[in-house]
């Protein structure tokens, strides 16, 4: 009998120990990113260890349909002639077992994120999920499309066979590890020696023929597993080092659905510049920034749910407009916990110390086809002066206006102390404003 029809091929070993290796790195991971989530820890730790897992899970997923597909092409060594009718069925069971839950735990962890949906706060949780930071992975069927309530009944489906599959693999692997233990000690066969480079099996007198290409394959596949699994562990090092759980805060973020209303609705002033009431239902402001870490770039937005703006405007008077703006800060919303939850603490927008941030305006003017309006924007007490341009459309007593800044969050002291250079500095800030006139 040839080498090859003893032992496994050189691929089949270096496959077999690469994917043990992650779904040993996975399964502790996993359950310690759950633990995590949850004790309510949103930290940047705990968000870059689900990114983390989600790239290792795709590479199992990918490195096992590689392994069925050789295993299909190269049959495996045949079982020694003296185990028994039940054990071979038993094992044949086993191995066809490993391989569905190879597939089946990744594509599961696929669709769980692909519905966007976090089963810890019942809300949605749209991140893009980004292959070790190279590329965007699709989401599967469209889940990032549905409505709300298939999104929920897909993660929560998704979720739960996920789980079980976890601990189906643990008691699996285990019977797996005994078998092979019970094979090499207990009945001196060579099961465990074909899947072991350079374990001679029980009773075996010469070492097997040297293969320079098995041997290259052998070296070269097992050095590459030995290089990712330390660097999967330095990786897993730094995440629990910033996975210290964000202080407690005690700001009630507002609801999107209950915008604040206007403290008083403007009155028009005889002679004078004509006021507007802003249309809370169809009105916005809204701004967008980037989460940069190892796996890349992402982009994420959100929007204040509580706001007023007191607005006098009349394109023929410009001198005469004016426009004040009053915004909760505690009201600021994303979707991702972890961020909502830091939002307003002492670090970013302290709206215990500094519940409201304010735009002031100083001058409004023409420019390029539509307006500029010149202000004073204050955020935690600190005041910048701001230009703003907006494009404005007014069809009788109906207005429409829309603009776009950028600014740089530490001008305001947002974010700055917190040790988080993982946001980015420029934040986008938009706004659309539907606006009626008062008679």
């Amino acid at each position: 009998m040839s080498e090859r029809a003893q032992r496994f091929t050189a691929v089949a070993i270096v496959l077999h120990w690469a994917i043990a290796a992650a779904i040993l790195f996975m399964l502790p991971l996993g359950f310690w990113m759950h633990g995590e989530a949850e004790d309510g820890n949103t930290s940047q730790g705990v968000f870059q260890a689900y990114q983390l897992h989600k790239s290792v899970g795709l590479t199992i997923l990918a490195l096992s349909l590689v392994r069925l597909g050789w295993r299909l092409l190269n049959p495996p060594p045949a079982l020694p002639p003296h185990m028994p009718g039940w054990e071979r069925f038993a094992a044949k069971v086993t191995h066809w077992l490993f391989y569905a839950l190879m597939l089946g735990l990744p594509l599961s962890g696929w669709l769980f994120v692909s519905a966007g949906w976090s089963i810890h706060d019942d809300a949605p949780l749209a991140v893009p999920t980004r292959w070790f930071g190279l590329f965007e992975v699709p989401h599967l069927f469209g889940l990032d499309r549905a409505s709300a309530d298939v999104r929920e009944d897909a993660a929560d489906i998704a979720f739960n066979a996920h789980a079980i599959l976890a601990f189906a693999m643990i008691g699996l692997a285990l019977l797996h590890v005994a078998a092979a233990l019970k094979h090499h000690l207990f009945d001196r066969d060579a099961v465990l020696a074909h899947m072991v480079p350079g374990l001679p099996g029980p009773g075996e007198s010469e070492p097997a023929p040297k293969q320079p290409l098995r041997l290259a394959v052998l070296g070269g596949g097992l050095t590459l597993v030995a290089v990712a699994v330390i660097a999967l562990g330095f990786n897993a090092v730094q995440i629990a080092s910033r996975a210290a759980p964000a202080a407690p805060y005690t700001i009630e973020i507002a609801e999107p659905e209950a915008p604040l209303a206007p403290e008083a609705t403007p009155d028009p002033v005889p002679g004078g510049v004509t006021a507007w009431r802003v249309d809370q239902r169809s009105s916005a402001i809204t701004f967008a920034y980037v989460y940069e870490d190892e796996s890349g770039s992402t982009d994420f937005s959100g929007r204040f749910a509580r706001w007023r703006a007191d607005i006098r405007f009349d394109p023929n008077d410009l001198d005469g407009s004016s426009v004040v703006v009053t915004i909760e800060t505690g009201s600021a919303i994303t979707g991702i916990a972890a961020h909502d939850g830091a939002l307003p603490g002492p670090e970013w927008f302290d709206a215990a110390a500094h519940p409201v941030a304010t735009f002031r305006s100083t001058r409004f003017r023409a420019r390029d086809g539509g307006y500029e309006v010149d202000g004073d924007l204050t955020i935690k007490s600190e005041t910048r002066n701001v230009d703003m341009p907006f494009r404005l459309t007014i069809e009788g007593d109906r207005a429409a206006a829309t603009g776009t800044i950028e600014i740089d969050r530490r001008d305001f002291g947002i974010g700055e102390g917190s040790g988080d250079d993982l946001i980015s500095r420029d934040i986008e800030i938009s706004w659309r404003v539907d606006a009626d006139r008062v008679r």
